[in-house]
């Protein structure tokens, strides 16, 4: 009978496949990163601006009016059933924590789609007249909805000189 000599140390070391595997994994890596960083440094322009420190003031003072203006106001939707493709009259009351009726500048109601944002649109609100006089702080807006389920409304209320919006959810039906 022939004798086998089995020696440990005559496999090779690049024959095993846990070290080529873990090989593979490491270069693979170090590809992908190396694409990444050149792929940065190549197209990007940076957001990197030359007045960067009066721009952050700027946003900050803004975001804190807005903040502080949007607490001023209280809004009441009133919105009734709304079908599909059927025009809807969409109402909103602004106004402040003492009940006085708010005299905004400009009101634009914003409709958005979160399933699909080619259907978003806007249309400007109206103030509400009844039999001759203005209903103050109340505005209406005539909309038709084009697709069912869940829309976001946003009304964007400009009261001297800054925006203020507030959100509602609404659900169109067949």
């Amino acid at each position: 009978m022939s004798e086998v000599n089995i020696n440990p140390n005559s496999h090779s070391w690049y024959k095993s496949p846990l070290l080529l595997g873990w090989l593979f994994l490491v270069l693979a890596a170090m590809a992908g990163t190396i694409f990444m960083v050149i792929q940065a440094n190549s197209g990007f322009p940076g957001l990197v601006v030359d007045d960067f420190y009066e721009r952050g003031q700027d946003y900050e003072e803004n975001i804190q009016k807005k903040l502080d203006n949007n607490n001023k106001w209280n809004t009441i939707f009133d919105i009734d059933e709304i079908f599909l493709n059927q025009s809807t009259t969409i109402k909103i009351v602004f106004v402040d924590s003492s009940g006085a009726p708010a005299t905004p500048d400009e009101v634009t109601l914003f409709a958005y789609r979160p399933a699909n944002s080619t259907k978003d649109f806007n249309v400007p609100m109206a103030l509400i007249v009844k039999e001759g006089m203005a209903k103050k702080g109340a505005y209406q807006a005539t909309m038709s909805f084009d697709a069912k389920g869940k829309w976001d409304l946003l009304a964007s209320m400009k009261i001297n000189g800054v925006e203020v919006n507030y959100a509602q959810s609404i659900f169109v039906k067949d």
